[in-house]
């Protein structure tokens, strides 16, 4: 039962971080914080419930040096996922209406192999990309939703912030070793800074130059 309590309120605290207001602005950076950004690394702020029985849960940061139009593009760019998402091998639309993709997601292990559908909308007008758990399609994890959201800065670069709870079963996080169930939280929070090195090296160049000949 308090397994379950704890997931009820680790996830509770990302919804209202999904659909409280979130600006820029209002993003409270320490000092330590914004010298990791300036620096070009992925500020991490997990929930304090993150880590517990197979929950994972909080927020990344990273600052990517495109205009946010870009990043758009790039998040949106489905056969690439498996460049951006740890332990992530495969990744296609398998269906699509209007701003809503249904999405197949494959992670592969060493030991496992675990596949989920999450439901992705896209609101262009907030650069909001949010995903969640398809329930009556396969699914080997209890719990993923969150969302992307970007925020263009005055010098042309983006904030790229990506909010994030997900749940695994306890029997598969019993096949992993200690310090394997250790990395999934800072894999899964350094996800802006993986989409950062994909579209800050030349792969980026395609939605450059897609966006210059829009």
């Amino acid at each position: 039962m308090q397994r379950k309590m704890n997931a009820i309120v680790g996830l509770a605290t990302v919804l209202a971080m999904m659909t409280g207001a979130f600006a820029v602005g209002a993003v409270d950076f320490s000092a330590a914080e914004k010298a990791r950004l300036a620096a070009g690394k992925t500020v991490r702020q997990p929930l304090s419930q993150s880590g517990r029985d197979g929950f994972y849960a909080g927020t990344g940061y990273a600052v990517i040096d495109a205009p946010v139009e870009v990043v758009w593009r790039a998040i949106q760019d489905w056969g690439s996922y498996h460049r951006v998402y740890p332990k992530t091998v495969e990744v296609r639309e398998v269906g699509r209406k209007g701003d809503r993709s249904l999405v197949r997601m494959q992670l592969g292990h060493e030991m496992i192999s675990l596949v989920y559908h999450v439901d992705i909308t896209a609101d262009e007008s907030r650069r909001v990309l949010s995903f969640d758990l398809v329930r009556n399609k396969p699914h080997d994890i209890e719990e993923a939703r969150g969302y992307w959201r970007l925020f263009q800065q005055k010098d042309g670069r983006t904030l790229a912030a990506y909010v994030v709870a997900s749940r695994v079963p306890m029997g598969v996080v019993n096949l992993l070793s200690a310090s394997m169930a250790e990395k999934i939280e800072r894999n899964l929070l350094d996800t802006p800074g993986n989409l950062k090195k994909w579209i800050e090296g030349p792969q980026g160049n395609r939605y450059r130059d897609a966006v210059a000949s829009r």
